[in-house]
């Protein structure tokens, strides 16, 4: 409803003495719009509301004093790390999933290691092309996906496959004179799609891309590219590769950890200076510094093992070298922008207003309204009018920024039902959702959509009451947990579509990051029947920006308070500013602080274990943002870490920074985890009809199995039922007789005389 203000009019504002306080205004609790008790009952309520805070008060009190004694138990400390001679200059850091590779950024490209005996793999070098951000999935067998982020803004896709880095597709390549700039890169968990966020410095605009990735395509031309490289490893194979640098020609020996064939068996048979992997990789072999290659070697744009034909480079529009394989493109299927501002309707009659508005038939983005421009310049007024001795208050407007996007690939589900019923899709994505920083709305839109225009309305709109600040996917994606500033976390369930959880965690903290815990560690209710599975549950962990950290669990139905993991810190340098769930043990996390120190948390007890000391010379670079990665399913630790004295190695010519590797497997606090044995559990439960048809099917056969001996029990038994059936016929019968005796024709009747 419109408000109308005349002009030169004034407001008398109300005197201080008329002003209620918080507690009695209603504005500020809702509660307060009900009438107030009679007496005698509103004193009996008061002093039960002061005596729960009294009670609160000392149970806070004693909560904190717990936390404190926990605090003067120093964890144990363990060092034994190995300082790794190259790559000491990692921007970043990423493991596969198989816990195989340790994918490393440099300034000048990308290199891969072995996890387990941290050996030099594959590298991919270009000048300039410092790597920032990294992401990596399993695509196939032993081939990989590698999406990176680099400092100027570029992204980028490889494969690694078969002791080779392969250029797949530069994302944001420059076709024209249009220089745009990637922020984000990120591709699904199977590498079936790529979202890619676009900036153009020159129209100050923004907006999302995803691409659909020729997975299978590039699956079968690196399987060609093998097949001609061992073809030409047959003819004639070149143990070194010939690389021309500043006029000298070189020789570059690259070691690669790849499955051995026969050939190769017999060249490393010939060089006995080579290690040869075909042993047991459970046992964690560690080579010595001195076995280790240098980091000075010539620069290669896609890296050769020896054997291998030589590869062919030209410079491409990105910068870089391209190497001369050509790989299927990928194609775009979703374009995506920023909600634009709040804007008046430009409509001059009600007519004409109606028309621009939706059918209301879904929720909205809330563009399309029938709001006039002097209806929000009355707002604005009132709003000012009212509130004029607040305004100072309100916090500055920041410079305008371009938004960043969140996104999460989603397969469908009942809330997103597209695809659904495609059996070609199960398992793939088929929404993407998107959130935009500083908004309150959730968006989601199709993938399989086939129009022409990729930009087109979301399939569903989620708003919430407050600003999104952090979201969070199950590996599976049918769990999706939202965080807001308010401190309230959603858990969605999104294969029905329902609220799994809405639970407040602070009142003066926002979220600040989200992540699903493995179930195994969570305690399950296990139904005798039905024979399928119906329910499960699971853990969040919550962050918020005060430094606590929670954990939720998120079951059907479940009630139970979050566990308080890391109460709210007040120190600065105490902060935690990194928080990564251990691969092989699922019930501890990794967590580093700002004053650098690392510690090893079990999450289902709240307790710290052990903490990772680095070596005395030096200390974790860039605590705020620490570089680490987990490999071997969570037994090896890979930090970064930079010298405290540039003066005092711990190795002698180790460089300012290095990489240590830690063993985790040989802690002793974590031996009793280690042998334990966990039971795979999926996040949810699906079971459709067919799947519950098949149960009941599987049960039934199996019960059939039983059928001989209860049939041999039941002749066995059938015996004794047939006499004491005969037994109770008999003594029915007896009793019939004795019945008939006492009829009415076989009792004399005798006349009563009268006195």
């Amino acid at each position: 409803m419109p408000v109308y203000v005349r002009k030169n009019m004034v407001i008398t504002p109300p005197s201080l003495s008329q002003f209620s306080d918080d507690e009695d205004d209603y504005l500020t609790d809702p509660d307060q719009v009900w009438d107030l008790l009679p007496q005698p009952f509103r004193m009996i309520n008061k002093l039960i509301y002061f005596m729960l805070d009294d009670i609160w008060e000392v149970i806070a009190d004693r909560e904190s004093s717990r936390i404190a004694e926990r605090a003067k138990v120093r964890p144990p400390q363990y060092e034994c790390a190995i300082q790794l001679q190259i790559h000491g200059q990692a921007t970043c850091m990423s493991d596969s999933r198989d816990g195989r590779f340790i994918f490393i950024g440099l300034p000048d490209g990308l290199a891969v290691i072995d996890a387990i005996n941290q050996q030099p793999v594959a590298s991919w070098e270009e000048d300039g092309a410092e790597i920032v951000e990294m992401q990596v999935c399993l695509i196939g067998v032993q081939t990989y996906l590698i999406c990176t982020l680099d400092d100027m803004g570029l992204g980028r896709l490889f494969a690694y496959a078969d002791g080779k880095i392969h250029l797949l597709k530069i994302m944001n390549e420059q076709e024209s004179g249009n220089k745009l700039l990637a922020s984000k890169c990120q591709v699904s968990s199977e590498g079936d799609y790529c979202g890619v966020a676009l900036e153009s410095p020159s129209t100050k605009e923004c907006w999302l891309e995803v691409h659909r990735l020729p997975r299978d395509n590039w699956l079968r031309e690196l399987e060609a590219i093998q097949s001609q490289a061992v073809k030409s490893q047959a003819k004639g194979p070149t143990p070194s590769v010939q690389m021309e640098e500043d006029g000298v020609v070189e020789n570059a020996h690259l070691s690669e950890e790849r499955p051995l064939s026969a050939q190769d068996d017999a060249e490393k048979e010939d060089k006995g200076d080579r290690q040869s992997t075909s042993g047991d990789r459970s046992k964690l072999l560690l080579c010595p510094p001195s076995s280790r290659h240098s980091v000075d070697r010539p620069r290669l744009s896609v890296s050769s093992s020896p054997g291998s034909p030589r590869v062919v480079a030209s410079p491409g529009p990105g910068g870089g070298d391209k190497a001369a394989h050509k790989f299927s493109p990928p194609s775009m299927v979703l374009k995506v922008r920023p909600p634009p501002p709040l804007t008046a309707c430009p409509a001059n009659t009600p007519f004409l207003a109606a028309k621009t508005v939706d059918m209301g038939e879904v929720i909205g983005t809330g563009v399309n309204h029938s709001l006039t421009s002097q209806h929000l310049e009355h707002r604005k007024a009132v709003f000012e009018h009212l509130h004029e001795q607040y305004l100072k208050y309100l916090p500055k407007e920041q410079d305008s920024t371009f938004p960043q996007p969140t996104f999460h690939f989603l397969s469908a589900g009942r809330m997103l039902p597209n695809g659904l019923e495609q059996p070609s899709q199960e398992g793939r994505p088929s929404y993407v959702g998107v959130r935009w920083s500083g908004g309150t709305q959730l968006m989601y839109y199709s993938l399989l959509k086939t129009a022409k225009d990729f930009e087109h309305k979301p399939e569903v709109v989620c708003p919430y009451s407050d600003v999104i600040t952090a979201t969070g996917l199950s590996p599976c994606t049918s769990l999706l947990a939202v965080g807001l500033t308010n401190g309230i976390v959603i858990v969605w369930d999104m294969h029905i579509g329902m609220q799994r959880r809405v639970i407040s965690l602070s009142d003066d903290a926002a979220i600040s990051k989200l992540m699903f815990l493995n179930p195994t560690i969570c305690p399950q209710d296990h139904d005798n029947y039905p024979p399928y599975g119906t329910k499960t549950s699971s853990y969040v962990l919550a962050w918020c920006s005060d430094g606590m950290v929670s954990l939720i669990n998120c079951g059907m139905g479940n009630t139970t308070q979050p566990v308080i993991i890391s109460p709210k810190i007040t120190d600065e340098n105490e902060l935690l500013t990194l928080i990564e769930p251990l691969t092989g043990i699922p019930e501890l996390i990794l967590t580093a602080r700002r004053n650098g120190t690392i510690f090893l948390v079990d999450v289902t007890k709240s307790h710290t274990l052990c903490q990772v000391v680095l070596p005395s010379t030096h200390e974790l670079t860039t605590p705020w943002e620490p570089i680490s990665a987990m490999g071997a399913d969570g037994q090896m630790l890979f930090l970064k870490a930079t010298q405290k004295n540039p003066n005092e190695d711990y190795i002698p010519d180790s460089g300012p920074s290095s990489i240590f590797v830690f063993q985790l497997r040989s802690f002793p606090s974590l031996d009793r985890y280690w042998r334990k044995e966990r039971e795979e559990i999926p996040y949810i439960t699906h079971s459709t009809m067919d799947k519950r048809i098949d149960a009941l099917l599987k049960e039934r056969i199996a019960q059939q199995a039983l059928r001989q001996a209860r049939m041999q029990k039941r002749w066995s038994n059938l015996k004794q039922e047939l006499d004491t059936i005969q037994q109770i016929r008999d003594a029915n019968r007896k009793r019939a007789g004795m019945r008939s005796e006492f009829e009415e024709s076989t009792i004399t009747r005798t006349t009563l005389l009268a006195k």
